[in-house]
């Protein structure tokens, strides 16, 4: 037996969803590792680089985390 129409619209916003989630995360990702390299290659040295990925991870990670939180 076929599923009622609205579930199937409920079904495609579960994606919609899913795929905005995840558009965030790999956003989040580019925006971390431009950030990581553009320092490694402004200062010829990889640890103010990885630090540099890290504090914008932790600082936009946390945004993100509260904005996800906030919408569920």
């Amino acid at each position: 037996m076929p599923a009622p129409p609205n579930r199937r619209d409920s079904s495609a916003e579960g994606i919609r969803r899913d795929l905005a989630k995840q558009a965030r995360l790999w956003t989040l990702s580019l925006v971390c590792a431009t950030v990581g390299a553009i320092t490694i290659w402004r200062t010829d040295q990889l640890l103010p680089g990885i630090g540099a990925f890290l504090l914008t991870l932790v600082v936009l990670g946390s945004i993100l985390y509260a904005y996800e939180r906030r919408h569920r």
